[in-house]
């Protein structure tokens, strides 16, 4: 567990939305965030608690994948179709994303059947952490930011691999007052023992209210998932990232890897001219990047992670290049950060899996201009959330409305 040495005032904490209102708020405390308990979950008694991590438990892949499907008999299906498009070459966003298919060897050769069909109760993935990102939050997409499962796959063996999928569903919000619902269901957690029957629980009445069948109902398949990442060298290199999403029919299919331009245009001048006529939206980090710019393919139908940074000729402000580098999915997971491909690493059987220096802290060097950035980002959600739960107890609603509804920005 990491302690941070001193509490800061609210008006600290929460300066980027209540300077004009720091004398009020220089009174209140804000509830202190325990980063393991409420933020990234990666205890044993939580990620091999027996009754929720086997079988048809609620932390199960079976049990996530049954409530992302059209009804729990889709999912058998659902996951081979997902599984197998490493198979063939895939065309997303008019370019190829090259086949591996290894895929077979490593996941469905021997992966158990029943009646032909994959048993999900048998599969090949072992539970890695639980987040919660309140920090990806934004109204406007009716959500209070993210919850999340993050899996590593194994071998036929049970060993680990160098594969991870990381489910990624919204905390469905429509309103101000479910943000901070949100935050102090996830807070709640801090009273307790992970581990104890009474937080894992309080975690499951978390976890069902995103990943449980009609989280979302207005939503493909009632489901509130945004989206499933991947991101392994386990089937071939170099490492790849890529993406599913729920199709129109409630299938999952590729999808282009979001803020991330195709990684053939890592040094191109296109990707500086995209960076310089963006520069204050990306500043701010609240930029997205589109399919196509400038008549291009541009979003990448997956990422390749050769540890670069985006770095293209051209830029005129490398703060602003920075800030897009660290968005993007090889950006991020390289060494832009000083990160070695993952954030939550893969683990044995009994086991906890060892985090980035990114999410703990560690100074990085920039690549271009040699600044010296501290990053830890568990840290900086832990800021946020206080400031969300500053809010919750009281102080100017009015006046804190826009950080309600929207996150803080940064990396995804």
């Amino acid at each position: 567990m990491k302690f941070r040495t001193a509490r800061l005032p609210c008006s600290l904490i929460a300066g980027m939305w209540m300077l004009a209102h720091a004398s009020m708020a220089l009174a209140q405390t804000c509830p202190e965030v325990d980063e393991a308990r409420e933020l990234l979950i990666r205890d044993l008694g939580v990620v091999e608690d027996p009754a929720r991590t086997t079988g048809d438990g609620v932390w199960t892949f079976k049990h996530l994948m049954e409530a992302i499907a059209p009804s729990a008999a889709d999912a058998p299906d659902m996951v081979e179709q997902m599984f197998s498009t490493w198979l063939t070459d895939q065309t997303i966003n008019g370019r190829v994303v090259p086949a591996r298919d290894s895929i077979g060897g490593l996941v469905l050769n021997d992966w158990p059947r029943v009646s032909g069909a994959l048993d999900l109760g048998r599969a090949p993935v072992r539970l890695l952490a639980i987040v919660n990102r309140l920090d990806q939050r934004d109204l406007s997409r009716g959500q209070a930011g993210e919850g999340r499962f993050v899996f590593g796959v194994t071998d036929s063996s049970g060993q680990s691999t160098e594969f991870t999928l990381i489910f990624e569903y919204a905390l469905p919000a429509g309103s101000e007052a479910d943000v901070l619902e949100w935050a102090n269901l996830w807070h709640g957690l801090n009273a307790l023992v992970p581990g104890s029957a009474s937080y894992n629980a309080a975690l499951e009445a978390i976890t069902e209210r995103f990943a449980g069948r009609d989280a979302a109902p207005s939503r493909i398949n009632g489901s509130a998932l945004n989206q499933i990442r991947s991101n392994e060298v386990a089937l071939a290199f170099p490492w790849e990232l890529r993406e599913f999403t729920l199709s129109g029919s409630g299938s999952l299919q590729p999808d282009t890897v979001k803020l991330t331009p195709d990684s053939s245009l890592m040094g191109e001048s296109i990707v500086a001219d995209f960076v310089n006529q963006n520069e204050s939206a990306i500043l701010i980090e609240r930029h997205d990047v589109p399919e196509t710019f400038a008549g291009v393919a541009f979003l990448g139908g997956s990422s390749i992670n050769n540890l670069g940074p985006w770095q293209p000729p051209g830029i005129t402000n490398n703060e602003a290049r920075h800030k897009f580098s660290i968005n993007t999915c090889n950006g991020c997971h390289g060494n832009e950060t000083n990160t070695i491909f993952l954030h939550i690493n893969t683990r044995q059987a009994g086991a906890e899996s060892q985090l980035s220096g990114f999410l703990q802290g560690v100074d990085v060097t920039d690549p271009v201009d040699s600044t010296v950035r501290h990053f830890d980002d568990l840290e900086r959600r832990a800021t946020d959330m206080e400031a969300l739960l500053c809010t919750s107890g009281g102080g100017s609603r009015a006046q804190s409305a826009s950080f309600i509804a929207k996150g803080i920005g940064s990396v995804h």
